[in-house]
């Protein structure tokens, strides 16, 4: 279950879990966008009367409208990959977007919760469209992502830096979305 980040309640239930994650990992902050498409990932309490339960968020995404000028771009710049040289993302950028702020809750970690994101993905999908998504992560997430959603999803460059390694990696929507197995399978292992 996910709720699209829509007031000031939500956001600030977005900021508080981000920013949890942050200082665990001691990871940079980066500033809000605010053209930014937030969602908070839930964990459904009660299944037969969740509108009794406060919710409980588990996990974060940010999607940002690809442009590799803005201040809150966080995907280019000194230190990090060039995305705006590739040819595709040269072609459809106004069909680009980066994946930010997403993180699942320690204690949901390997417990199959990871898959419910895929609700999410599903929504920003049919809502806005996308030809790619693109992104640094983790190199262990990466390769987690690259189980679940396949060759649409690969890296171009690993930046190595002060305890992990980053992937640049641009996931192509449309080669996943045209996979019809693999979205019916994606569907099956999400929880909700």
């Amino acid at each position: 279950m996910y709720e699209r980040v829509e007031n000031f309640q939500q956001q600030q239930a977005f900021e508080s879990m981000w920013e949890h994650i942050c200082k665990q990992n001691n990871w940079m902050n980066d500033p809000y966008d605010p053209q930014g498409i937030r969602y908070n990932l839930l964990l459904l309490q009660d299944k037969i009367f969740p509108f009794f339960h406060k919710k409980k968020i588990i996990g974060t995404i940010e999607f940002l409208r690809y442009n590799p000028e803005s201040p809150y771009c966080t995907v280019e710049g000194p230190g990090k990959y060039c995305f705006s040289e590739l040819k595709g993302i040269k072609q459809y950028q106004d069909r680009v977007w980066e994946i930010d702020k997403l993180c699942l809750s320690e204690k949901f970690q390997h417990k199959g919760y990871f898959t419910d994101f895929f609700h999410v993905f599903e929504d920003h999908i049919l809502t806005y469209r996308p030809k790619f998504y693109i992104g640094l992560m983790e190199k262990r997430f990466f390769q987690m992502m690259q189980m679940k959603f396949g060759l649409a999803i690969e890296s171009k460059a690993e930046m190595k830096g002060t305890g992990t390694s980053l992937m640049a990696v641009i996931f192509d929507v449309e080669k996943l979305m045209n996979d019809t197995k693999k979205v019916e399978a994606l569907k099956k292992l999400a929880k909700t």
